[in-house]
């Protein structure tokens, strides 16, 4: 089964799979390891929205604007706690992400 090839990213409809980390779209559930990761529902969507499009750089203002909805009037540090919080519970280290990856000055996004 192709998906199951070491180190390969898939991304069906269904399923995002990232090295050991999969995002089940249907399901609203993230697992890492065959573990399902305790996510608020806004870690999740930030994690679905970055990793659905791999390797593309979003400032935090877009982050906002498409995670958290034009009706938000927070401050965009809020992008800042919450990515913190995500990297938290996916990252092995926090301080060395490889999923979740800082473009100094410019913004987020999801290795690739």
């Amino acid at each position: 089964h192709q998906a199951d090839i070491e180190g390969e990213d898939v991304h069906t409809g269904k399923l995002i799979r990232h090295k050991n980390l999969v995002i089940d779209i249907e399901r609203y559930e993230v697992s890492k390891d065959g573990e399902v990761l305790d996510l608020t529902l806004r870690e999740y969507e930030l994690l679905k929205f970055l990793a659905s499009q791999k390797g593309q750089i979003f400032s935090r203002e877009v982050l906002l604007e498409k995670v958290w909805g034009y009706e938000y009037y927070g401050d965009v540090r809020t992008v800042d706690v919450t990515v913190r919080r995500l990297r938290e519970k996916v990252e092995d280290e926090s301080g060395k992400p490889d999923y979740i990856l800082t473009k100094r000055g410019i913004g987020y996004y999801f290795a690739g």
